[in-house]
């Protein structure tokens, strides 16, 4: 049995929650010489992280090369198959290599064909910006191509014909901006398709201002109601007179007294505070709901500046994060606008996360990309919803894209899985089994994830849920992740040590004490809130708590 322990001694804090992996390999015994030996780490992501090897289980790959191809069709594949296979690595969808055109070349002009089939072929075209683009309609019906969102088309809204093109005719526009530009068929909107313009100059781009001296907020009025969950305008109203961060707590108190969830509404928060205050909204943003409103204020500093400056931009945005912890929400929430920004192409959303300069903001924004593309939180916006997502697979798209992103897909891909067994907890447990060994922690702790939502104020119904998952690593993935998701922000202490507190399982409880405790040092910014918090958790890991911090 001590071999035994000694390996999950090593593994126990294997722990994939946000974007870090970390694998410590500490010395510890067999737990009847002792259960509690706590070195004294630093957190990347509220975990473990200092004075460890940051560790990716899975290979690296060389990045898939880009050719140009003008056009393009990229449609996602059809599986059906209830038990992941083994991943193997996928070709991004091909793009426009930029280098091979200078300023004096000449525009190029390029068709799609609408089919008797009602289909636009093809169904996505790379070009470059300033290009032509032909829509020939080869059917007998009328057909009227129109930028998303329908009816309105007010995310391109040039691009428009104002009227149907006739059998036989045809209508032109040039593409005269750089993005992703999702179209419909006003005509029968579920017939569609895209047209990836790149390559052209971006528009002059001043750098970020987050001067915050001249925002003064008033004091928030206490007993708001779950109005402002519910009426976009109120909402408006108090993050331009009482802040952002007030507006976020206070839709925090509200799902504290409510079964309201408050990161979505944050997000909306937040994308009102970046269009009233630029760039000083990441200042003032505030962290409480899952750091929704950071997240909010990305997407809409994205929807505006685009990925010309991402590189400088984040640098800036994120210059405020004063841990790993709130440095990962930062770049989560670069991730989630990308993804919206690329009218949900998940591979080329990947493909601008590795842009970023380091692996740990790298994998931050994987996570952001994931999470927008189960959670959808911004389709409204782009008037598209991601085709990446198959209503009977439950592990689409994890099995279709390349290794070194696997891991991170599966971080968030049971919150599809939800949806695709109607709530069963035991099969979207058994589902993670199936998953490979590389990402299968990643799929228990996301299940984990899932379980601490819907059982905020039952915790002893969390660790029942957990026990679907087999003992071993599996287990203390899900315990970590039911876990980590009570505990966002200080509000949430008391339920997360509730929590370790009510497990028997010596290995469980470990891993529950260390997560939220590396935690605590993240979300509690003075000390004696510290103190206070380590005052509640075992005597025996008191010390090494305070020391955390």
């Amino acid at each position: 049995m001590t071999t035994n322990y000694r390996l999950l001694c090593r593994l126990r804090r294997l722990v994939m929650v946000g974007a870090v992996t970390t694998l410590v390999a500490s010395g510890c015994s067999d737990p009847s010489e002792g259960m509690h030996s706590h070195e004294h780490t630093h957190s990347h992501d509220g975990l473990s992280g200092d004075n460890v090897a940051t560790t990716d289980l899975t290979p690296e790959l060389p990045t898939t090369s880009t050719v140009f191809a003008a056009a393009t069709t990229t449609t996602a594949p059809t599986t059906t198959s209830t038990t992941a296979p083994t991943t193997t690595s996928t070709s991004v969808p091909v793009s426009i290599d930029c280098t091979r055109f200078g300023p004096e070349d000449p525009p190029g002009s390029w068709t799609i064909v609408y089919t008797a089939d009602g289909l636009f072929v093809p169904e996505r075209l790379d070009v470059r910006t300033g290009d032509e683009v032909l829509f020939l309609n080869q059917d007998d019906q009328p057909v009227w191509p129109a930028s998303n969102i329908h009816p309105t088309h007010e995310i391109l809204s040039s691009f428009d014909p104002l009227e149907a093109i006739q059998p036989g005719d045809s209508w032109s526009y040039v593409f005269e901006e750089n993005g992703f530009w999702r179209y419909h068929n006003h005509l029968t909107p579920s017939e569609k398709g895209i047209v990836v313009s790149l390559c052209g100059p971006e528009k002059e781009l001043l750098p970020l201002n987050t001067e915050t001296t001249e925002l003064v907020f008033s004091t928030p009025p206490e007993g708001t109601g779950e109005a402002l969950f519910d009426d976009p305008a109120l909402l408006r109203d108090y993050v331009e007179e009482y802040g952002p961060a007030a507006t976020v707590h206070m839709l925090r108190n509200i799902e504290l007294e409510t079964v309201r969830y408050c990161h979505d509404a944050a997000h909306a928060a937040g994308r009102i505070a970046y269009e009233l205050f630029s760039a000083a909204a990441f200042v003032v943003a505030g962290h409480e709901c899952r750091a929704g409103a950071m997240h909010g204020a990305m997407e809409a500093m994205l929807a505006e500046r685009g990925t010309a400056r991402l590189a400088d931009d984040v640098s800036v945005v994120c210059s405020f994060a004063e841990n790993y912890f709130i440095r990962h929400q930062c770049l989560h929430g670069i991730g989630h606008g990308i993804m919206a920004w690329t009218s949900y192409e998940i591979h080329d959303a990947l493909e601008l996360c590795e842009s970023l300069s380091t692996r740990f903001d790298q994998e931050s924004c994987y996570s952001g990309v994931f999470m927008e593309n189960v959670v959808g939180g911004l389709s409204g916006m782009m008037g598209h919803v991601t085709e990446y997502l198959l209503p009977d697979d439950p592990h689409f798209p994890c099995t279709v894209i390349a290794d070194r992103f696997v891991r991170h897909c599966y971080r968030f891909q049971t919150s599809h899985m939800f949806d695709v067994f109607n709530e069963d907890f035991r099969a979207v447990a058994r589902e993670c089994g199936n998953v490979n060994e590389v990402a299968q922690h990643s799929c228990y702790s996301s299940y984990g994830r899932d379980i601490g939502s819907r059982t905020k104020g039952n915790p002893e119904r969390a660790i029942e849920l957990c026990r679907h998952v087999p003992p071993g690593i599996g287990r203390l993935g899900c315990i970590s992740g039911t876990v980590q998701d009570r505990f966002w922000d200080v509000a949430g202490a008391d339920e997360a040590v509730s929590l370790c507190a009510m497990l028997s399982d010596p290995w469980e409880a470990e891993t529950c004490w260390d997560t939220i405790i590396n935690r605590a040092k993240d979300l509690y910014s003075d000390p004696f809130g510290l103190l206070i918090f380590c005052d509640k958790v075992p005597a025996d890991l008191q010390a090494s708590c305070v020391l955390r911090g």
